[in-house]
């Protein structure tokens, strides 16, 4: 759940900009504000540390070219079939670019379908581009001056690490025979253990680390011989100022890291012995936090997000591309779609095409079972807001106010499922289209029928132009490999915490697994195995993968009622980093689940050397440990396998 405070705020400009709009400007304009609005405040909302604005700013130009495109062309219906389809096919490839520009892709296309077909002018064309652009440039306002505290503890541990570490730093720098003290707080990784590891931001992941790591630098340093030169004190003083800007909060506080990293390549520049290395491995480390503190710090890829946009997406022109195949679906779905709208006796035919929004995405696994589920929850969430709109009858304001509200139902449940978070948006919809009068006034049964007609296309859309054979095979070994991860996590993790219903979720992760393993063999039944290649690396990913799940088993079978008592801080602190490393972060709809081996190892080395702290003869630790080897060495055993590219 996004923090509190943050949704409210955005969702506070959404209603004001929105009622604003419809007093003075028109319905179509005050739906399309409302909408762009909506989708950028989501944007905003997202987890980074850093560079959110930039990525609301680029979301509202993007809303306002859809709502230009629409209110130019809505009254010319082939044209505007036509520019459907090219603006979903491009929003379709969004996805290349991971899933929250795939959905920003579907949001800006909701808002192009719904363009009513009123005679352009140059006022009716101008001015609601203006304003939607508006409307997102006003999210980027509320989270550059009130950003969302979520995440506030792990913030502050690090706040506090670095400031520790910056006076360590100028310590040296003043008198480095001075004797090494212990100052990072141990508290430092009580802040980073979290069972949702995969959930949070990059520069939270295994937090703790980069100052621990920052920390034995400056160790190595102050026991150098050459500590109280000059030169290294004048180093040792430009890392203590990036540090302390790392650690700020204040709006200067990229500006002065920036700044701050340029005067300590300078000084590192200058040193030469043994001090040298220390130094150059000092600044490689403190490059690498302030990238993660602050996201788009000399990141080309974020100043120039289109260029980069281009790239990823050229990469995926291929016929086995998920995501080409997913534009083209989209595409000939939503141009189908308004077609309908357009020539044929349907009555608020604009849900057809939003329909298909809601419900296509490019996955390879579940496809069928999730768009169903979808459609269940879309349909679900128009019977809750038809009955609440045949009781209120909202237009205008109201319906704004309602749409406001499911919208906050919609932060609040999308968490617990993709059928919970249809039926909240589907919800949110009807009130949204009920602003303005042109798409206003629609009956359930109207709504249905072509919910029902949106979702037949999408399905049928799949039906037509499946997923290669190959990519759904990869695809669903993606699959499989996460739910393995996650239920080697759940057990390990189990060794050294108290789990409230530990059999239970122990249980539901395996059940998880079991599931993808039935659907990673039921694709590679129905994949053409023609060639020796496939056969092979099948063979080896079965193999590797039954290594897993027989040392999980074997770790559950050995899993006590409740954790050790004598282990360790350090053990149960190095358990922890490897469950982190286990989980990694997901990858985009575009690329199948991968393990980072090097860190996984380096994370299983770590284990073994403090289990040797451990005091007494455990036999659940020397288990625990064992079994950790070998499930580090089969998934290096995945990760060295070479997948086929071609099936036949």
């Amino acid at each position: 759940m996004s923090d509190g405070g943050a949704v409210a705020r955005s969702l506070a400009a959404v209603l004001a900009t929105t009622v604003l709009t419809l007093l003075w400007v028109s319905g179509p304009a005050a739906l399309w504000v409302a909408g762009a609005g909506a989708v950028a405040g989501a944007i905003a909302l997202q987890d980074s540390p850093g560079g959110r604005i930039s990525r609301v700013g680029i979301v509202a130009v993007q809303m306002g070219a859809a709502v230009f495109l629409g209110a130019l062309t809505a009254s010319l219906d082939i044209v505007f079939v036509a520019v459907v389809a090219l603006w979903c096919f491009a929003a379709g490839l969004q996805w290349a670019v991971g899933g929250n520009a795939g959905l920003v892709g579907a949001g800006a296309s909701a808002l192009l379908v719904v363009a009513p077909p009123l005679a352009p002018t140059a006022a009716s064309v101008l001015v609601p581009t203006l304003l939607t652009v508006l409307a997102g440039g006003v999210q980027a306002a509320l989270i550059a001056m009130w950003p969302p505290q979520r995440w506030r503890t792990q913030r502050d541990a690090l706040s506090d690490a670095y400031r520790a570490l910056a006076d360590e730093a100028r310590q040296i720098g003043a008198d480095g025979s001075s004797p090494t003290t212990e100052i990072l707080d141990p508290s430092l990784r009580d802040a980073f253990i979290d069972t949702q590891a995969s959930r949070r931001p990059e520069a939270y992941h295994g937090g703790h680390r980069p100052p621990e790591r920052i920390m034995a630098t400056l160790r190595a340093l102050r026991e150098s011989p050459g500590v109280n030169d000059e030169d290294v004190s004048r180093m040792a003083a430009a890392a203590a100022e990036v540090l302390d800007a790392i650690a700020g909060q204040d709006h200067t506080a990229r500006r002065d890291t920036e700044h701050g990293l340029i005067r300590l390549d300078a000084t590192v520049a200058l040193l030469s012995g043994p001090e040298e290395e220390l130094a150059q491995r000092l600044s490689r480390q403190l490059h690498e936090v302030a990238k993660l503190r602050f996201p788009d710090l000399n990141r080309a890829d974020l100043i120039s997000p289109v260029r980069t946009t281009v790239d990823v997406i050229r990469s995926h022109m291929t016929l086995t591309s998920p995501i080409l195949r997913h534009a083209i679906r989209l595409s000939a779905a939503a141009a189908l779609g308004v077609a309908a709208d357009r020539f044929a006796p349907v009555a608020h035919g604009h849900w057809i095409a939003l329909t298909v929004l809601m419900v296509l995405r490019p996955e390879t696994a579940h496809t069928y079972t999730r768009c169903v589920g979808r459609l269940t929850g879309i349909a679900g969430g128009i019977v809750a807001a038809s009955v609440i709109a045949w009781l209120l009858h909202p237009t205008g304001a109201v319906a704004v106010v309602l749409a406001a509200a499911c919208l906050a139902v919609t932060y609040a449940v999308h968490r617990t499922g993709y059928i919970a978070g249809s039926a909240a948006l589907a919800a949110a919809t009807v009130f949204l289209l009920d602003i303005d009068a042109v798409t206003s006034g629609a009956t359930l049964e109207d709504r249905l029928f072509s919910v029902i007609i949106g979702g037949g296309l999408a399905v049928v859309a799949h039906v037509a132009l499946p997923d290669h054979a190959l990519t759904r095979l990869h695809q669903r070994a993606g699959e499989l490999l996460k739910s393995e991860i996650d239920y080697a996590a759940t057990v390990v993790k189990a060794y050294v915490h108290e789990i409230d219903h530990q059999a239970d979720t122990v249980t539901t992760a395996w059940q998880r697994a079991y599931r993808a393993r039935a659907g990673f063999e039921a694709a590679s039944g129905a994949t053409r195995m023609e060639t020796r290649e496939l056969r092979r690396w099948l063979r080896s990913y079965r193999t590797a993968l039954n290594a897993v799940t027989a040392s999980c088993t074997a770790l559950e079978d050995s899993l006590p009622p409740h954790p050790p008592t004598a282990l360790t801080r350090d053990f149960v602190a190095a358990v922890d980093d490897y469950v982190d490393a286990l989980r990694g972060a997901p990858p985009t709809p575009a690329t199948p689940w991968t393990v980072d081996v090097a860190a996984l190892t380096a994370a299983a080395q770590q284990v073994r050397d403090r289990a040797a702290g451990v005091s007494g003869d455990d036999g659940a630790v020397r288990v625990l440990v064992s079994e950790i080897a070998s499930i580090t060495r089969s998934l290096a055993g995945i990760a060295s396998i070479s997948e086929p590219i071609s099936a036949g």
